[in-house]
């Protein structure tokens, strides 16, 4: 039984995986963490605890008293030169964010060729894998909801509500609200074009997650796949090659 939690800006989500199946599944927002510890005492004891965090370090405290309830120790994950099939590209590796990185082990470990990896969270992330699973590189931009906020506190335009995506807005809220999608799916399929065109890769494979890629998919222009947290998926596959890493090791001695 492996415990998965993908710690993110916003939100704190956590699946429970036993023999290539997830036991329970959740998301909670991350000033309710503290609400979790009632619930993870209801399951069975994870044999080990695989975590990527990219929040405060002052919500790791509330984590920690979450993984005394077992006595497991977590593996806090972060970016590497080298795991799980995938290099990476970055000067200083560990500068990689680990959510990231779990993403790209995931996506290269479903695909085992090219692909970009969005994924569309408090922030919105595009990366791309080359064929020999080398991260090549990508960008981070705000998501529709920071755009908007800023959008907000820096100009006149006051008390947004979310507007409706339309070619032609005939209202402030939907213009908003179009010209934020705008900049998300133009981002998303222009990367596309450059990736597929650098890598000769016409039918280049997107792998889509994140909290606000079901608002954004109806509109896309490319093909993808949408997987329910990529992260937690490359947060197993990572976990399971720590596991069979030890195996190795005490093989050896």
């Amino acid at each position: 039984m492996i415990l998965a939690i993908d710690s993110g800006n916003t939100f704190f989500k956590w699946g429970l995986r036993n023999d290539g199946l997830w036991f329970a599944k959740g998301k909670i927002s991350n000033t309710e963490i503290s609400l979790l510890l009632d619930s993870f005492k209801k399951f069975p004891a994870p044999s080990q605890i695989v975590i990527s965090h990219v929040a405060t370090d002052n919500l790791r405290n509330d984590i920690d008293a979450i993984f005394s309830l077992w006595p497991v120790k977590p593996y806090w994950i972060s970016a590497c030169a080298s795991q799980c099939g995938v290099s990476n590209g970055y000067h200083n590796p560990e500068q990689l964010g680990c959510d990231r990185w779990a993403a790209l082990v995931a996506a290269w470990n479903i695909h085992h060729q090219a692909c970009m990896v969005v994924n569309i969270g408090t922030a919105v992330t595009i990366d791309a894998l080359s064929n020999s699973g080398v991260f090549l590189g990508g960008i981070i931009f705000p998501s529709i909801n920071l755009m908007r906020d800023c959008l907000q506190s820096k100009t006149q335009i006051k008390n947004l509500q979310i507007g409706s995506f339309k070619n032609f807005p005939q209202s402030t809220d939907d213009a908003v609200q179009s010209g934020l999608m705008h900049c998300v799916l133009g981002a998303i399929e222009r990367l596309y074009c450059s990736i597929s065109e650098q890598l000769k890769t016409p039918n280049l494979k997107c792998f889509i997650s994140g909290g606000g890629c079901i608002e954004l998919a109806p509109f896309i222009r490319i093909p993808y796949e949408i997987i329910d947290n990529l992260v937690l998926e490359g947060l197993v596959i990572i976990a399971n090659n720590v596991i069979l890493d030890d195996r190795n090791n005490l093989s050896k001695n």
